[in-house]
């Protein structure tokens, strides 16, 4: 068997370089030769606690899901793409068959395989099989670090579908990551005409003015729920996205954001529990939704990114390549060089 660079993780701070065999496609699947793959929040989660989320590293694997790549070969049973194709990767593998599955909703399936979350690898590494059926074809105009982000942008396309923004409405996003950023910019296509980004990073906020903001908050030395009340009349916002994860821009959306408004957490919060006034709830007869992944939206965020209404390179602060991976994701936590969003290519 040929071999290839794959980048495991076995644990906090334990992230290691080894070689692999190239997997071999099954009939329905290609082989990716991986070209970009963004680091994600939860990759860091991994690198630092062994968790994410609701998941737990219990074997070494392969993070990374956020990739792109061109097919180097083609199972048996592909017939809608071939070798030389530039595509994206969606890396949710849904069933297709349970109560999810069947009415839409496949990003919840009961039975989902997900690259890059254990106990699946993903794109950290040289070649990737991958399903057929979860592989989208790149436009010329996109480059592959811009294919890497199309999961990301994804995220934040669900997140403004989810949240029936219209025409006109005012939007708060808490936390200017490449999340928040994005999610910015998607509001704005969907018609938000007031745009308020928060974050503690004034680097950030910077490139969120950048992208369309019309207000920013540094909310390390400036309230936010005044600065906001301010900015809508006393009123508040009609939607708050919450991309942050923090515990504090959880309960300051709920003063944020207007009475008879929607709350849309995105941010992930690990298993710690959060307090707060569930009078809000009912006194200002609020919705909050919450956004796991995405279902149905990545030809809608290719579509933005490939006509330049949302702009992924401004967001791709740092390239690394996979030998490298370790001081990637060590530059990350410490915040050196004011990264945005760094990408690893094998």
């Amino acid at each position: 068997m040929k071999k290839m660079k794959a980048a495991y993780i076995y644990g906090p701070y334990d992230l290691r370089l080894k070689e692999a065999e190239i997997p071999e496609p099954t009939a329905d699947e290609v082989l990716l030769r991986v070209k970009a793959v963004g680091v994600c929040g939860s990759d860091i989660h991994f690198y630092l606690t062994g968790r994410s989320g609701a998941f737990t590293i219990t074997q070494p694997f392969v993070m990374g899901h956020e990739f792109a790549g061109e097919i180097v070969e083609v199972g048996e049973d592909v017939k809608d793409f071939k070798k030389g194709d530039r595509v994206t990767v969606e890396p949710g593998v849904p069933c297709g068959s349970c109560f999810y599955c069947r009415i839409g909703r496949y990003n919840l399936c009961e039975n989902l395989k997900f690259y890059g979350a254990p106990p699946y690898d993903g794109g950290y590494r040289e070649y990737a099989a991958v399903n057929h059926r979860v592989i989208f074809k790149l436009p010329p105009s996109l480059s592959f670090e811009e294919g890497a982000l199309m999961e990301p942008l994804a995220v934040a396309v669900q997140a403004v579908k989810r949240s029936g923004l219209s025409a006109g409405d005012s939007v708060a996003v808490f936390g200017s990551g490449p999340i928040g950023l994005l999610i910015l910019q998607a509001a704005r296509e969907a018609g938000a005409t007031l745009t308020i980004a928060t974050d503690i990073l004034d680097y950030r906020l910077k490139l969120a003015e950048s992208l369309g903001a019309d207000h920013v908050v540094n909310v390390s030395s400036e309230d936010a729920v005044k600065s906001i009340r301010e900015m809508t009349g006393g009123r508040g916002v009609d939607v708050v996205f919450e991309a942050s994860g923090a515990q504090a821009a959880f309960k300051a959306a709920f003063e944020a954001v207007r009475s008879g408004g929607v709350i849309v957490q995105v941010g992930i919060f690990e298993h710690e529990e959060i307090s707060f006034k569930p009078v809000f709830l009912t006194a200002k007869e609020l919705d909050i939704k919450g956004v796991f992944r995405y279902a149905n939206v990545f030809p809608a965020a290719i579509s933005l990114a490939s006509q330049g209404r949302v702009k992924l390179k401004p967001l791709i602060t740092h390239i690394f390549p996979l030998e490298q991976i370790k001081e990637a994701f060590q530059m990350i936590v410490e915040k050196r060089g004011n990264p945005v969003k760094v990408i690893i290519k094998p």
